[in-house]
């Protein structure tokens, strides 16, 4: 991983959001505020970079209900992907997400899964985090992150 940033959140739901990534291991520390219920989304964004430029082409884009990837019986690649956070953290494995401060603490980001279909390049991935309310109708912006890699 080259960089990352989680600099923009909602207050009203999360406090004290560091993201740190040194030596290949990832630190990820938050309090949050509000409960998440199920209706707690992920938009996420895969980007390509274009040689000789300092450009990302959009390659790929999910919007996942968190919620129920969480409850899959059955293995996918998202589940999978989140699954691994649970051994490095303190993460709820069912919704919903109640108040308390949440971490990642050493976690060796070298060993999630990464599809074939993702070729060798510079990569920025995206994900906006929601939060469904008022049945539906609106959505509260929760957090917003940014990842830097390279795959070789």
């Amino acid at each position: 991983m080259i960089d990352s940033v989680c600099s923009d959140f909602n207050r009203s739901y999360l406090s004290n959001v560091s993201l740190v990534v040194r030596n290949s291991r990832v630190y990820f520390d938050t309090f949050l505020l509000r409960r998440l219920d199920p209706g707690v989304t992920m938009d996420l964004e895969f980007r390509i970079g274009v040689p000789k430029t300092r450009e990302y082409k959009r390659i790929f884009q999910y919007s996942l209900d968190m919620c129920s990837i969480l409850a899959l019986k059955k293995s996918s690649m998202f589940k999978r992907w989140f699954s691994t956070f649970f051994e490095a953290g303190n993460f709820p494995r069912y919704c919903p997400v109640h108040p308390n401060h949440y971490f990642l603490k050493d976690y060796n980001y070298n060993t999630l899964f990464i599809p074939t279909f993702l070729y060798a390049g510079q990569y920025k991935v995206t994900f906006n985090m929601t939060q469904y309310r008022d049945k539906r109708k609106t959505r509260d912006f929760v957090v917003a992150c940014a990842f830097y890699a390279e795959i070789k």
